[in-house]
């Protein structure tokens, strides 16, 4: 193994200093981009909002709208953000790791060109992130990505007659980052195999895997390769419980010792596709595993037993078969993401192993060929397509100082469609997905609500949100409706994608202090409406 650094990083922040900031700094063959604004020009809402979920288990064509159950997991879709380019070249999203508040996010070329990139984003405000930094690298692909301790570590493909100074093609690339920023040089550390396909680490080394002919290696703190073992087309790496499993191509699952890798025991997994993306994961004890056609395995990590098997929910008839595949599963807080290829995003929850609740596919455009879920966040990876960022919107706590009644409330097992008369109360907590709400009577929700599409408060109604409250799809005809002598009382956290009308008469009410309210579709205010109480608007829609 050789190390090898990639001289000019800091020289090239030296050089730029006194100059016009917005140009890219250079670290020829890596070119450095620090132009947020530029960057995040790739960024956009384009169908932002509520995401509804399909059942799969729902009689297709014999149930009607009214009677689908509401989901209870509220997810947004912030932003879609389109790929990278270069030279002519499309780059694709290989890989995602999340710390605090930063992603970061690798990527690829398809075929035999070596092209890829590094791409850090703020996701500091939930709702708005930026693409603060990114580094494309000529002759270098990027397969997989991990922060720890400030640094991010590639697993990484090199073209060895490319200016890198290599022996090898499978790399470990190195760089030390702070704030959104590269803050060093790149170094390179070679490894056997002609691909580096993922990296992690353990309480102790930095793992990393190589294809064929492959090997996993540990690597102690200065990228020096210490003990390794050789295996077959390696394609992911996962740590936990104390045990360290890889995923083979042709040998499936070993799971080992992670200070000397020796085999403690192996799963046989078949693999159908010849170098295609797959990961595996370790929480809580469970080994969990993308196994392509056959959709997700649940292994206990301590004897390999399997505990589940989570098939791919719907395949698309009008689809070729080998793109219904499971390429990627992530799971953070009991919530299981599947990414599978044209068959999409499926989620389950798996807190009870004996019981696993899966509630079925996203709502999103595009195939899926890798998910990372972690810190409340999910980002989808859809190809030459771009990333998609969802954000899980779980029960938050209001600001204090309001008590609105919402102590021992039962949750919302009602349908997708909810009316209440103009003779009716009813108040709920917890979170829930509706589709469409009519309000005529006396509404409350203390928890994580989302409204998909319409949401109507009819005269003399009234409506009160304590927690967050997320509503409607950005420029898709969604519309909040507060009608003439009706109420809307919100406390907390509210995000409207869709259009917010207040008609003459109608009240919105912020109850307490320290709200907030983000309006990204347009605001209709008409004479005789009032907007009262203390709360923070931050898009200025209702100036």
């Amino acid at each position: 193994m050789k190390n090898k650094l990639v001289l000019g990083l800091a020289l090239s922040f030296a050089v730029f200093s006194c100059q016009d900031n917005t140009d890219p700094l250079e670290q020829d063959p890596i070119q450095i981009n620090t132009d947020t604004e530029t960057l995040s020009q790739r960024i956009s809402k384009e169908g932002a909002g509520v995401i509804g979920i399909t059942d799969p288990t729902l009689p297709a064509g014999r149930i009607s709208q009214d009677e689908i159950p509401a989901s209870e997991i509220p997810l947004i879709l912030i932003s879609k953000v389109d790929a990278p380019q270069s030279n002519g070249n499309t780059l694709k999203a290989t890989h995602v790791d999340i710390d605090g508040d930063f992603a970061y996010v690798s990527y690829n070329t398809e075929g035999e060109t070596y092209l890829g990139g590094v791409e850090i984003f703020d996701i500091s405000d939930a709702y708005n992130p930026k693409i603060t930094a990114q580094a494309i690298f000529q002759d270098v692909d990027i397969s997989s990505i991990a922060y720890k301790d400030g640094k991010l570590f590639l697993a990484a493909a090199v073209n060895v007659d490319a200016d890198y100074g290599v022996d090898t093609p499978a790399n470990l690339i190195t760089v030390s980052v702070a704030g959104g920023q590269f803050t060093s040089d790149f170094n390179f550390s070679t490894i056997p195999g002609f691909v580096a396909t993922d990296v992690t680490h353990t309480n102790t080394n930095t793992v990393i895997t190589s294809g064929n002919p492959g090997i996993v290696g540990l690597m102690d703190a200065n990228n020096v390769l210490g003990s390794s073992q050789e295996i077959t087309d390696l394609r992911a790496a996962a740590f936990g419980s104390d045990r360290l499993a890889v995923l083979s191509g042709t040998e499936g699952v070993r799971v080992m010792d992670p200070t000397n890798l020796s085999t403690i025991y192996t799963i046989p997994v078949a693999i159908e596709s010849s170098g295609a993306k797959r990961t595996i994961e370790i929480d809580n004890d469970y080994l969990y595993v993308s196994e392509g056609s056959t959709g997700a395995g649940i292994y206990q990590i301590n004897d390999g037993t399997e505990v589940a098997n989570l098939e791919i929910p719907i395949k698309p008839s009008d689809v070729d078969p080998s793109e219904i595949v499971t390429n990627a599963v992530s799971v953070d807080d009991n919530l299981l993401f599947m990414a599978n290829g044209a068959a999409g995003i499926s989620i389950s929850d798996v807190s009870d192993k004996a019981n696993i609740k899966e509630f079925g596919v996203l709502d999103l455009d595009g195939s899926s060929n890798f998910v990372r879920n972690e810190e409340k966040f999910v980002f989808v990876a859809t190809g030459a397509d771009g990333l998609q960022i969802l954000k899980i919107n779980t029960q938050e706590t209001p600001p204090a100082g309001v008590d609105l009644g919402c102590d021992g409330l039962p949750s919302y097992t009602g349908n997708q469609n909810l009316n209440i008369n103009s003779n009716e109360s009813q108040a709920y907590s917890g979170a829930a997905v509706l589709k469409n709400v009519n309000v005529g009577g006396d509404f409350l929700f203390c928890g994580s609500l989302a409204i998909e599409q319409n949401l109507n408060v009819n005269s003399n109604g009234m409506m009160t949100v304590s927690g967050s409250f997320v509503f409607g799809q950005y420029q898709k005809n969604t519309s909040l409706n507060i009608n003439s002598q009706s109420t809307l009382r919100l406390h907390g956290s509210t995000v409207i994608y869709g259009d917010l009308r207040l008609n003459s008469g109608a009240t919105l009410e912020f109850v307490g202090e320290g709200n907030t309210l983000t309006v990204y579709g347009t605001v209709t205010i008409n004479s005789g409406a009032q907007i009262i109480g203390d709360f923070t608007d931050t898009e200025g829609k209702l100036d």
